[in-house]
């Protein structure tokens, strides 16, 4: 099955609310050994859910503002100076005696996630206040999209619904400890991306439950179209009630962070450039493996790797 193109002719206006900050990364040299002192190599670059997705939809073209809130030092100036490196236009709020979050990550040497601690307490203070600002609401006319993710607390979420009106909102599940602050606009969202251990923790079931249920279940709440990822494994692609299966591509991942946000990303500019949601999810599945294997990323010709990548996809299936 070959994904079919996405037109280059309107790439989409997109409004993205929530995290920006600076991921720290220890990646292990070798195997892992837990409890234990691992040889490896630290490094650390901006990221954030809402970050890493805008800087995807900005490398296929799109226009793109950002709101998100940071504080007074220097993480948040190197934040600030990398959204306007990126092109994107600053909406973020600034707390000027808080720290901005920060996000670390243990990596083993085949560049899974061991282990995250995610230090954003700032990000509660976004509050749906926030929406009501001249210049956010100006940013939410001009949109045709938004992209949130579930570092913003639970009555924020709720109130970018609202402010969204008629425009679609997808949403990016983060973390198993958040993704429940998205339970109550499941119904109200376009589209849900979510790994398998944070739909699990939203269906309230074990990420050992099998993929099919997990994804029925989500279905049961409301949730209209979503896609689960599993890493090497099959994606979960639930669109109004039909569930399929997709593989994605065999890469050697170098560092998992930010797959999901790209995907989120990735999939949502082809939906709303009226790509099905199923081929859309499969060019996002292809732009994370992208991700998770780029030595730079994006790619200078991101568009053409995606295409690239979606040669290569199986078909999709409805059993696992």
């Amino acid at each position: 099955m070959k994904t079919a193109a996405v037109s280059q002719s309107d790439r989409g206006r997109f409004l993205l609310f929530g995290a920006a900050h600076v991921d720290r990364r220890a990646k292990a040299d070798g195997p892992f050994h837990p409890g234990a002192s691992n040889p490896g190599v630290l490094a650390d670059s901006p990221g954030g859910s809402a970050f890493n997705a805008a800087v995807a939809l900005q490398a296929l073209g799109c226009s793109v503002a950002f709101l998100g809130a940071r504080g007074g030092d220097d993480d948040g100036r190197r934040i600030a100076a990398e959204i306007d490196a990126c092109g994107l236009r600053d909406l973020s709020a600034t707390f000027l005696d808080r720290k901005t979050p920060t996000y670390t990550a243990v990596i083993d040497d085949h560049g899974e996630l061991v282990a995250g601690i995610a230090d954003m307490a700032l990000y509660e203070l976004l509050g749906p206040k926030l929406l009501k600002r001249r210049n956010v609401r100006d940013a939410i006319a001009a949109a045709e999209a938004l992209i949130i993710d579930a570092n913003l607390p639970s009555e924020t979420i709720v109130a970018a619904l609202e402010a969204a009106g008629a425009r679609p909102v997808a949403a990016i599940g983060v973390s198993p400890a958040k993704v429940r602050r998205l339970l109550p606009v499941l119904p109200q969202l376009s589209a849900l991306f979510l790994s398998r251990a944070e739909a699990a923790a939203l269906v309230e079931v074990t990420a050992a439950t099998n993929l099919r249920l997990i994804a029925e279940l989500l279905a049961e709440l409301g949730t209209r179209r979503a896609v689960i990822s599993d890493g090497a494994l099959e994606a979960a692609v639930l669109d109004a009630g039909k569930l399929v299966f997709q593989r994605p591509p065999v890469v050697r991942p170098a560092d998992v962070t930010g797959a999901g946000d790209t995907l989120a990303a990735v999939a949502s500019a082809a939906h709303l450039q009226g790509t099905s949601f199923l081929d859309s999810a499969r060019r996002g599945i292809a732009a994370a493996s992208l991700r998770v294997c780029a030595p730079i990323f994006p790619p200078n010709d991101f568009s053409a790797e995606i295409e690239r990548l979606c040669e290569h996809l199986t078909d999709p299936t409805t059993r696992t």
